[in-house]
């Protein structure tokens, strides 16, 4: 009753203070509370634009040869076992999604199609060379995919290349081939681009793929044309 009494005597002011004071408490947590989680988020923030370039700059660094053997490791990896193998060879899909993502972070396929496309690059606009590139190196996957379920990836040696130089702008690198108890040679051609090293050819036992495919599209569009080409390497499945 007496702690009735007392609230009963207390004044409209004293309660409008005592919720103020209240108020004010709640606020000041809160405030902290904002200034903190904004603050985490700052952080976060930072750490992304700090982590960021350190991956770019991580597979910037990558020499060609490491490259060339972080793709085959990888290639290897996700192809899998024979019985992977016989199962991936029912789902094209996947199949062409492990060769794609293997072969892309390196592969200047631009550069490629226009050597590919050679007299040719010119006489074509945007959109064609666009759509021809794309096709080819799609084109290029395909072949190579089901051939590689057939091939162990593993016996692929990549020979460690000489120091590069700052003058240095074009490079081969060596690899070789178990197959069938014969060695057989693969160099791959690499280019210094504004996206770092890349490779835009593959020579196998001296046999160019950039000649070879050149030499079979520029009659093919000498027949029947560019857009008849590209057209063709669209539909193929």
């Amino acid at each position: 009753m007496e702690t009735l009494r007392q609230l009963k005597k207390l004044s409209s002011s004293d309660l409008d203070l005592t919720v103020s004071q209240e108020q004010e408490t709640i606020i000041h947590k809160w405030k902290k509370h904002k200034s903190y989680t904004f603050m985490i988020k700052k952080f976060v923030i930072l750490m992304a634009f700090l982590i960021m370039p350190i991956l770019s700059h991580a597979e910037y660094s990558l020499l060609p040869d490491e490259m060339i053997a972080s793709s085959i490791e990888s290639m290897n990896n996700q192809l899998g076992d024979q019985e992977n193998k016989r199962r991936l060879e029912n789902d094209k899909e996947e199949l062409y999604s492990i060769i794609d993502s293997t072969l892309s972070p390196y592969f200047q396929k631009q550069y490629a199609g226009r050597l590919v496309l050679n007299k040719h690059w010119t006489k074509t606009n945007t959109d064609q060379r666009e759509r021809f590139t794309e096709g080819l190196y799609q084109s290029l996957v395909k072949s190579y995919a089901l051939t590689l379920l057939n091939f162990d990836v593993s016996n692929i040696k990549v020979l460690p290349i000489v120091e590069i130089t700052d003058q240095i702008k074009k490079l081969t690198v060596k690899s070789e081939v178990l197959y069938k108890g014969e060695v057989i040679p693969m160099n791959f051609s690499f280019g210094l681009f504004k996206d770092g090293w890349r490779f835009f050819d593959v020579r196998i036992e001296g046999v160019s793929y950039i000649k070879n495919y050149r030499n079979q599209f520029d009659a093919e569009i000498t027949a029947v044309g560019i857009d008849a080409v590209i057209e063709r390497l669209e539909s193929e499945d």
